[in-house]
């Protein structure tokens, strides 16, 4: 075989000009400073000892160890973007330093002798194999599809009853590694400029198998196929991620915006409960609380399922609604007071006001809504404002808006309570003041109310404040009201940096997208390998900003005396039994 050496075509002044070398047989070495970070970033995150307590009660010898396995997928995922056993072999195994070798009993071969390659190899696949089937709720073989019926109940196994301590036991170990480069920078104080705004959304996962037919399933059962927004599908996973992010566009690049939790799970199947998850792990490793943002799919789905759960963890969630959600079919009155978009307006507002909110839910583009929403601005008058915050109960008193309009019928019913202090009406206005000039009665809208009874008006007309039930409007009511200044800045921004995100772990760089770099199958497999690719993206995602910050993306990493580790909140899951008898080594 020619060599480069051997071939004129690389020689120099032949006329030409130089072409590059092939590839090498031989693996690129690994640095081992980078090898030292990952293993410390993946001990740190407890995965390793978890899967070797479940390989602690199996008979037979050893085997290869899993830490070294976990090991070589971390690295592969590091240096060539790849999830896939044989990357993981071979950068574990040849394209590591003899000393780094010797340090943590790597086994090894002569790379020339075939046979003894293929047979560390065997030793290598055999440990994962097995962690994979100690993990698996529904193990089963893969090598051919299942038939249809067979394949829906290994999919209603993983997402039963049965297969919940399994399911939550995943669900961990892969959060487990997302979050250990997030305990590391909360260590470090590299978030300290965060205020605890997070993005949700859910992304998919294509995997390398071919979608369910009518007779015969995917070899992925669980499986099935992702919607997104723009009706296009795919076969394979969902994904849900929160993202660290700002509401606030000046606090751009003052942190890592890190990947803060992920679960993998059946595309449109508990949506509500994923997000919460992520959210509750988060809530035990930080105390601030700030806005939640989450697209349309989110506020479709039922209110003990993610909107009460979320705001019983302390987070402000905002959402945006569906034409269903902001038609007139959808507004209805309690307490007296037309309930709308998760607000209380006074039941005098005009039509034409509220009209403007399936206009502007109708808009095909920004331009069309900036104009809307600032004639949306005159209903501000109209709402009635909140007068106390949630109590134990989580019911909230509104206030009449007598103080925003002139109303005969609230001046009235002040009229027979205690006499008002206010003074006179001003009759020269500093129009510089703002809120002198807001509250001159003659900058305020007016109302005409019909001639009626005391005993026939509205609740909230007849008295100045109503108490408000938790359960009215669940799902629209929050902090920021829909389609303000102040709502539109904060979703524009974060449903930017979660869109944001998914970019980049879909980009060159990470290639979650890439099915071809990340062919083993199974749940566990799929969820293991995603897993990993996330933590990498976070440890990358800390190198770029210490990297712009000034400091060693390599030292930068490391846990000071002074430093804190943030340890993982324990989660107790029970075990289920098992039936089959596994062996260290079959």
């Amino acid at each position: 075989m020619r060599t480069p050496a051997d071939d004129p075509r690389y020689q120099p002044g032949n006329g030409r000009p130089r072409r590059p070398y092939p590839r090498s047989h031989e693996p690129s070495e690994m640095a081992d400073s980078k090898v030292v970070k990952l293993r410390r970033t993946l001990h740190q995150s407890g995965v390793v000892e978890m899967i070797e307590a479940q390989f602690a009660g199996l008979p037979g010898p050893p085997g290869y160890p899993i830490r070294l396995v976990l090991l070589g997928l971390v690295c592969a995922s590091y240096e060539r973007t790849s999830s896939n056993l044989d990357d993981a072999f071979e950068i574990i195994t040849f394209g590591t330093s003899g000393r780094l070798r010797a340090h943590l009993s790597i086994p090894t071969c002569d790379i020339e002798d075939q046979d003894a390659v293929n047979a560390l190899y065997n030793r290598f696949h055999r440990a994962w194999t097995r962690m994979n089937r100690l993990l698996d709720a529904a193990p089963h073989q893969r090598r051919s599809r299942l038939p249809r019926a067979a394949g829906r109940k290994v999919a209603a196994q993983w997402n039963g009853e049965r297969g919940q301590p399994a399911l939550r036991r995943l669900e961990e170990l892969a959060n487990r590694l997302v979050t250990a480069p997030v305990r590391i920078a909360f260590g470090k104080g590299l978030m300290r400029h965060w205020r605890g705004d997070t993005a949700i959304d859910t992304t998919c996962v294509p995997t390398w198998a071919r979608p369910h037919t009518r007779k015969r399933s995917a070899l992925e059962a669980s499986a099935n196929w992702h919607y997104k927004g723009g009706g296009d599908r795919e076969f394979g996973y969902s994904a849900t991620l929160a993202i660290a992010a700002h509401a606030d566009p000046d606090r751009a690049g003052r942190y890592p915006q890190l990947i803060l939790g992920m679960v993998l799970h059946t595309p449109e199947k508990d949506m509500g409960r994923h997000a919460h998850y992520v959210s509750a792990v988060l809530a035990q490793l930080t105390e601030l609380r700030g806005y939640t943002a989450a697209d349309r799919a989110y506020t479709k789905l039922l209110p003990d399922n993610f909107h009460r759960p979320m705001r019983a963890l302390g987070y402000m969630p905002v959402l945006d609604f569906t034409k269903t959600q902001v038609a007139d079919q959808a507004e209805h009155h309690h307490q007296g007071a037309i309930a709308k978009v998760g607000r209380l307006f006074c039941p005098l507002t005009p039509r034409r006001l509220l009209d403007l909110y399936q206009q502007i839910r109708s808009a095909k583009n920004e331009r069309e809504r900036i104009p809307l929403r600032e004639q949306l601005q005159e209903i501000e008058a109209y709402a009635l404002t909140r007068k106390e915050t949630l109590d134990d109960r989580g019911t909230e008193r509104f206030a009449c808006p007598i103080t925003k309009l002139n109303c005969p019928w609230a001046q009235e019913r002040e009229g027979r309570g205690a006499p008002t202090k206010k003074g006179p009406v001003p009759v020269v206005i500093n129009l510089d003041a703002r809120r002198e000039r807001t509250a001159h009665p003659a900058s305020q809208p007016t109302v005409e109310p019909p001639n009626m009874p005391l005993g026939e008006r509205p609740k909230c007309c007849r008295q100045a404040s109503v108490t408000v039930q938790a359960h009215v409007m669940p799902r629209t009511r929050q902090e920021l009201p829909w389609q303000t200044p102040s709502w539109a800045l904060a979703y524009q921004t974060l449903r930017a940096h979660i869109e944001g995100g998914n970019g980049r772990l879909k980009s060159v760089d990470s290639a979650l997208h890439a099915r071809e770099r990340r062919q083993p199958r199974g749940r566990v497999a799929q969820t293991l390998l995603s897993a990993i690719t996330v933590m990498v993206h976070n440890i990358k995602e800390l190198e770029q900003y210490l990297a712009a910050s000034k400091q060693s993306a390599i030292t930068g990493l490391d846990l000071e005396p002074t430093d804190v580790l943030l340890p993982y909140p324990t989660i107790s899951l029970p075990v289920a039994p098992r039936s089959q008898v596994l062996s260290r080594s079959p």
